[in-house]
């Protein structure tokens, strides 16, 4: 499965849970409701951003969208567009700590068995 399959099936998860339709969504934030079915459905890559902003208005952090993905297939996507050098900087440092946390969660899973964050 690709990562943007299993992060798009955690939104839908998340959104139908807490009782939204995709139009509600698109009304309360601004996201088309057609682009917000491309990511539900992995047809479309979601950038970090955009996943922020959904994950703030379900109530979740941008970590339970991305745990349990293999490594290899966690990509950030941004656009550097109007972004500064410190700017990247931080957006590099950002990739870095979600990269450190899951390389923590595996460990602590080899270790203890299944962690539950």
């Amino acid at each position: 499965m690709s990562v943007y399959k299993a992060i798009g099936e955690k939104l839908k998860e998340v959104r139908e849970k807490n009782g939204y339709t995709q139009t509600e969504v698109e009304k309360a934030i601004g996201i088309k409701r057609e682009l917000l079915s491309y990511y539900e459905n992995g047809r479309r890559e979601i950038d970090i951003a955009t996943l922020e902003k959904l994950a703030s208005f379900y109530g979740y952090s941008i970590e339970y969208f991305i745990k349990n993905i293999e490594e290899h297939d966690i990509v950030l996507a941004f656009r550097t567009d109007g972004l500064t050098e410190e700017d990247i900087e931080v957006v590099g440092w950002a990739k870095n700590f979600v990269n450190n946390l899951y390389q923590m969660e595996k460990l602590l899973e080899k270790r203890y068995g299944r962690v539950n964050a």
